[in-house]
């Protein structure tokens, strides 16, 4: 069964982690479709997730760069891409370089 956000948003949840040091902009989260409301990206499909900066300066905070997600063929614009769950028992801390449950909602269109 796959999940719906608030609004009817499209979802697709993802185990992967990142890979790269916060800051870099060779910076790359690789993982697994786990479940997904997009037409043809079944489970275990592989997901590669990065962050697109403007390549020059910009006026406003919404303008230096977005989440970018390439899974299916497709290259898909993310409202948001927020980690659910590490899995790890006695995990502390906010490692996003330990395997994780994510969830990715696209934008519209």
């Amino acid at each position: 069964m796959t999940k719906r956000a608030n609004g009817g948003e499209t979802v697709v949840e993802v185990r992967g982690a990142w890979h790269g040091e916060v800051g870099d902009p060779g910076r790359v989260f690789e993982g697994g479709v786990v479940s997904s409301d997009l037409p043809g990206v079944p489970p275990g499909s592989p997901v590669t997730v990065f962050y697109r900066t403007a390549a020059a300066r910009v006026a406003h905070p919404r303008e230096h760069g977005s989440y970018v997600m390439q899974v299916g063929g497709r290259e898909l614009g993310l409202m948001r891409f927020t980690c659910h769950d590490t899995g790890l028992t006695g995990h502390e801390g906010n490692d996003d370089r330990a395997e994780a449950t994510w969830q990715a909602v696209t934008l519209p269109g």
